[in-house]
């Protein structure tokens, strides 16, 4: 015991403050970029001579970068060094970013946008190096924080964007962006430690092609769904080469001692809920922020047909608009924040199910009372507030699950798992708004948000169901030091 003693001292960094602040405005610089271009797809479209389809490629290739990119740089990370990967992938997306500020088309800036996709692998290895790095006491709470700042950063890269296309050139967007990520990389090399490197085996390239082309006919079946038609020969040919990519993937990991994507991290029972609940929690959120701002930014003199006397749209700008969302983006770091205390009290999957009540009553209230801007506020408030918790039950239970060794790469495919929900969530709330409009004109009815989020909370009851069908039990495989390494910790978060 006197081992593992030392050896989790030698894993604390001697400044924990310094290497969480580090980790944080590296994640929040990924926060950012994710929302950061939403407002201004519209000002993108006139500034680049493209039309809207193309136009939306924009957040399109940077979820498919992302999706492909975060499964293997989290698994290199495990086998190279967090620390070490961390440096590389922030390298790369702060050269896109600059690259993406001089891009001479939209071609260019599509391709870039792909490229800056590596950056969610950002957040598990951040979560693998808080696992190392922090003292045992405050892993819990510093998981819950690094992972709420993906919401928080998201609000405020909504209004900055809005922000910078109202006042300034677009480029400028990536400028500033730029100056963010400089900032986190140049804390992440005088702050965060070394990782130590696991093991040097060699990278399956198979599994990583097949994985890799799997991932992208999904992609682009979702995002392409509504354009070329659900029942279409491309995008049914698509859902079926994504059948059979992660079929074969499935046959090639079972054969290797060291696949690209361990099968016990998708067939283990609770790690199986816990990447449905990532899924979820992908497109719950999601769905409002795509569709809050459409409903914030509609003519205020709109009303429904079954509810005369009834407006529905607030008529704000698009700053205005991001603004009133800002608080419920603060409120998921505050969730994020708290998910530790509601974990020691209640049980490992209580944070869990007090997201999903959350989003579904925050769903359930705004698709009763959307009329005025102040509740839709406040009910955006209780989906941030659930979102954090969500993030942070997410990370804790891939940790606890998951061999010590192998934590990058189950964070990264829950988070590819995440990914893909967001996709489904912005397809879904597209669907809507185009599905349900006022007669004759192609402007949004109240029908489309009703409905949308009636279908939210009806995917935040999903949620409360697998939260109640969850039990949390280690791999039978786990490793008896790593056992050990955690009723440790526990030992020392209680004496503290």
């Amino acid at each position: 015991m006197d081992d593992i003693r030392t050896h989790c001292r030698a894993q604390a960094a001697p400044r924990p403050n310094a290497v969480l602040t580090a980790l944080l405005t590296a994640v929040s610089a990924l926060a950012v970029m994710q929302t950061l271009v939403i407002p201004a797809l519209s000002a993108l479209t006139d500034c680049l001579k493209t039309d809207t389809g193309t136009a939306g490629w924009l957040v399109t290739a940077f979820l498919l970068g992302a999706a492909v990119l975060t499964p293997v740089l989290s698994l290199l990370g495990d086998r190279y060094g967090h620390r070490r990967l961390l440096v590389i992938v922030l390298t790369v997306f702060l050269l896109s970013t600059l690259g993406a500020a001089a891009a001479p088309n939209i071609g260019v800036l599509i391709a870039l946008r792909a490229v800056q996709g590596a950056s969610m692998a950002v957040l598990p290895l951040a979560l693998a190096i808080v696992r190392e790095a922090m003292p045992p006491a405050r892993i819990a709470s510093s998981f819950g924080l690094t992972t709420a700042m993906l919401g928080g950063g998201a609000g405020v890269g909504i209004v900055l964007g809005a922000l910078i296309i109202q006042h300034t050139t677009w480029r400028w967007m990536f400028g500033a962006e730029a100056m963010l990520i400089a900032l986190a990389l140049a804390l992440v090399l005088a702050f965060v430690p070394e990782s130590p490197e696991r093991h040097s085996k060699r990278i399956d390239l198979l599994g990583a092609l097949l994985l890799t082309a799997g991932i992208v006919a999904l992609l682009l079946a979702i995002t392409e769904g509504n354009k070329w038609g659900w029942h279409s020969a491309g995008v049914l040919s698509l859902f079926a080469a994504f059948v059979v990519l992660f079929a074969a993937l499935g046959i090639s990991c079972a054969r290797r001692a060291d696949p690209i994507l361990d099968l016990r991290h998708i067939t283990h029972p609770p790690m199986l809920v816990t990447n449905l609940a990532a899924l979820l929690l992908g497109a719950v959120p999601y769905l409002f922020y795509v569709l809050l701002p459409q409903l914030l930014q509609l003519p205020g003199e709109l009303s429904s047909p079954l509810r005369p006397m009834a407006s529905y749209g607030a008529d704000l700008s698009v700053v205005q608009a991001g603004l009133l969302m800002l608080p419920g983006s603060l409120c998921v770091i505050l969730g994020g924040r708290n998910a530790h205390w509601l974990r020691r009290r209640f049980g490992t999957k209580a944070p869990l199910a007090v997201c999903m009540a959350l989003l579904t009553g925050g769903a359930v209230l705004t698709a009763l009372f959307h009329d005025s801007p102040g509740l839709i506020a406040l009910w955006f408030c209780l989906v941030g507030l659930g979102t954090g918790y969500g993030y942070a039950a997410l990370a804790d239970l891939v940790t606890t699950l998951v061999p010590r060794r192998e934590i990058a790469a189950g964070n990264g495919l829950n988070t590819v798992i995440r990914t893909v929900g967001s996709a489904l969530g912005g397809q879904l709330s597209v669907v809507f708004l185009q599905s349900f409009t006022v007669h004759g004109t192609p402007v949004p009815a109240e029908k489309a948000f009703s409905v949308s989020f009636w279908v939210a909370a009806g995917l935040g009851i999903l949620g409360l169901l697998l939260a109640a069908a969850l039990r949390v039990r280690d791999h039978q495989q786990e490793p008896a030091f790593q056992r050990e390494v955690i009723a440790l910790a526990s030992s020392n978060a209680g004496q503290h």
